[in-house]
């Protein structure tokens, strides 16, 4: 007995310590909250100092208690509007819910309440695991569910998973109404993955959309996908952007009117997994996001190499194979935001080792094309945009004015052009001076500060100018995966085989660095993931992602690595992040944008913007840099970019060196001075006001405050002009 009362004051105790952390819940001061037997209808089954885990065997559904605050989420819908029918009152009580493809019926549900199955729970000093049989379709596997220090690990082991019956998993959505809403009636928003991160509202939509947003975690997988048409004008013209892929593999619920809030990281199964959020109003009104993992997929197989034949539809022979986990880290009082999001999962990646601190350097990027080719005669001709001793000039030029700590990627450096690939060697096209050449340029650069890269994109294949008949990846349906550019010089592009880009890569790290230079920007496989048939063997995103992981860390051991754009998986193996988004895919649903992923690396990792020369509202882009601590980015060119027309880079249609250089001047000594109080500082608040001044607030006691607005505001006694911004240092 006594023993159970020391527990017991000891666990009042440290949940009292955390009060001043958590700060106030809606203005109401924190109180600690014994953990009673039952609630809600669930009954206690494993708790911490910071949290308890309940748990109803009905549905197999959750709850987690803030003990320092009192607030609580759950996964099964407590509250039923009476409009919903038995298949949604299924998903809605359930952990697991799955689409099945069965008797040539592609979205036949099952779930955990509608069902006959089979349930057996073991209960563990730390939450549960519960076997689960579906005996209609014969077909089972493990929940287990875990409370850790700083949430709860949903897991499904995928040596438990059983298909025994006709019945295939299609899909599996794992606890997809965790810390769900009803309607307006809880302050606050879901967090989603795209671009660098946005939030849809918990207020009443009022029916205004009919879908909500599905991000494919790590972008498409073009191995089953068929190319798309629709958005081209005359079949040739872009007419709508793309989509920005997910970076991350994560997801966000606050209830911010309560003081509760979790960021979701989906831990395995990342690589086949998609992140759902939808808005009430889409088809019921209930607020939800979750993660849903792919297991088979359907496709579309020919009859034949013609395509205007047949086809008929196939399943995957085999279901994907990785163990399914989400882990959700639970957030309190004034962290329960996404800023406490982004924070949350910065402590996450340094702690597991998935991120590592860099130096945090003031550069800004300044990208240089050097040749392409258009069509000729016979063949193709050289366009020759700038040379080595152009980039000398351009270098010696910025220095003199102050702005000369650089870095730079130059592209289209090697013999043949830009699209002269995959490249095999170091050998610089004679056109812009030669290997020689470029070799005393990079170190001369370096002598003066600059790190210059020089650009490989290790995915494709120009089958015009390269033998292209061997490892070559296929689609799933065995058909060739050809990428069209709808350009005129190289209307089409293969993808290399993971071991095939392996194999060249290492030939060209090793050519090159035989030289005394190491810069390397990856790109292509940096940001692409996809499944493919080579030789008559099926080969999935998970091991694409795992032998692309394996490439990527054997440059980074002899090569100084920049990624462009990288999957959240290369994180620990770059010395900077190229291309940043920093906005959104501007969805209709979506309300605001917020800066997640730039909260998450600014002070652990250089990040560089995407190129400022094609942003059609520069200051506003100029500010989104101050806000978020990013580097500027350009792609200059020597020679007027009118000359690309008759290119593959037409579409590059402002980047002549004279049109930009006083804009990276000055660029660099502003944004330079703002870096100058922020370096190595972590962004711990961000707060976007009405009056549309946003203010963020590092850890070192710097504020700076953007005022997006056109007019004169302001804000904690500060007066801000439009469109303009103040650093104020503590």
């Amino acid at each position: 007995m006594a023993t159970k009362i020391i527990k017991i004051i000891a666990s009042v105790l440290a949940a009292l310590l955390l009060v001043p952390m958590l700060g106030c819940l809606a203005g109401t001061p924190l109180t600690v909250q014994a953990a009673e037997k039952e609630f809600k209808g669930h009954k206690l089954v494993a708790e911490n100092d910071r949290y308890a885990l309940y748990m109803r065997e009905e549905g197999l559904a959750v709850m987690v208690y803030d003990k320092a605050s009192g607030a609580y989420m759950e996964s099964a819908v407590s509250v039923d509007d009476g409009k919903n029918n038995a298949q949604w009152m299924g998903a809605m009580q359930s952990a697991l819910v799955l689409n099945l493809i069965y008797s040539n019926v592609d979205t036949q549900q099952a779930d955990l309440i509608n069902d006959d199955i089979t349930q057996e729970v073991i209960y563990t000093d730390s939450g549960f695991s519960a076997k689960i049989y579906w005996n209609k379709y014969k077909l089972g596997m493990t929940l287990e569910v875990t409370l850790n220090e700083d949430g709860i690990t949903a897991r499904i082991p995928d040596e438990s998973i059983v298909e025994d019956g006709d019945a295939y998993i299609g899909t599996i959505a794992l606890y997809p109404y965790l810390g769900y809403s009803y309607l307006d009636e809880k302050e606050g928003y879901m967090f989603l993955p795209d671009g660098n991160g946005a939030l849809i509202y918990l207020d009443d939509k009022e029916g205004r959309f009919n879908t909500g947003y599905t991000g494919i975690v790590y972008g498409t997988d073009t191995g089953f996908e068929d190319s798309d048409t629709t958005r081209l004008w005359w079949n040739r013209y872009e007419m709508v952007n793309e989509a920005n892929n997910v970076l991350a593999p994560v997801f966000g619920m606050a209830h911010t009117s309560e003081g509760i809030a979790y960021l979701a990281v989906v831990e395995e199964g990342d690589q086949r997994a998609a992140i759902e959020a939808s808005p009430n109003g889409v088809s019921i009104d209930y607020n939800r996001i979750f993660a849903r993992f792919t297991e088979r997929r359907q496709y579309m197989q020919p009859t034949s190499n013609n395509s205007t034949s047949g086809s008929f539809k196939m399943v995957e022979a085999d279901r994907s194979h990785s163990d399914l986990q989400v882990r959700y880290l639970f957030l309190s009082g004034d962290q329960a935001n996404y800023c406490g999001m982004a924070n949350a999962y910065r402590a996450y990646l340094l702690d597991g080792g998935f991120l590592k601190v860099l130096p945090d350097e003031y550069r800004t990027r300044v990208d240089f094309l050097g040749t392409e080719r258009e069509a000729w005669i016979v063949g193709t001709s050289a366009v020759v945009m700038t040379t080595v001793e152009d980039i000398r000039e351009i270098y010696e030029d910025l220095e003199q004015q102050g702005a000369g700590k650089l870095l730079s990627v130059y592209k289209g450096w090697q013999k043949g052009g830009l699209y002269n690939v995959p490249i095999t060697s170091y050998k610089a096209d004679s056109k812009i001076g030669g290997t020689n050449s470029l070799t005393q340029l990079i170190l001369d650069a370096g002598a003066k500060g600059i790190k210059m890269y020089l650009y490989n994109d290790a995915l494709r294949i120009n089958p015009t100018e390269q033998n292209a008949s061997f490892n070559v990846v296929k689609k799933i349906n065995k058909r060739k995966l050809e990428e069209e550019t709808y350009k005129d010089v190289y209307d089409e592009f293969m993808w290399l085989t993971p071991a095939r880009t392996d194999y060249l890569l290492d030939k060209f790290v090793k050519s090159y660095t035989k030289s005394g230079v190491n810069g390397l920007a990856l790109g292509g496989i940096t940001d692409t993931l996809y499944s493919y048939n080579y030789s008559g063997s099926f080969y999935t995103r998970h091991q694409c992602a795992e032998s692309y992981y394996n490439t990527v860390a054997k440059a980074d051991e002899s090569t100084d690595l920049v990624l462009q754009q990288p999957f959240a998986y290369l994180w620990d193996h770059t010395e900077g992040f190229l291309d940043m988004p920093l906005y959104t895919s501007s969805y209709i649903f979506e309300d605001e944008s917020v800066p997640f992923l730039s909260i998450v690396l600014k002070g652990i990792m250089p990040v560089y913007s995407e190129y400022v020369n094609f942003e059609a509202n520069k200051q506003e882009f100029f500010l989104k840099m101050v806000e978020t601590g990013t580097c500027p980015s350009y792609l200059i060119t020597k020679e007027s970019s009118a000359d690309l027309i008759y290119t593959n880079s037409s579409d590059i249609y402002s980047s002549e060196y004279n049109v930009y250089r006083d804009d990276i001047i000055s660029y660099t000594k502003e944004l330079a001075a703002v870096h100058e109080k922020t370096a190595g500082a972590a962004i711990v608040g961000h707060e976007i006001r009405d009056n549309g001044i946003t203010v963020v607030t590092y850890d070192n006691g710097v504020k700076i405050y953007i005022n997006y607005s056109t007019y004169q505001q302001s804000a904690d006694g500060y007066t801000l002009a439009g469109m303009s911004y103040e650093v104020i240092k503590n």
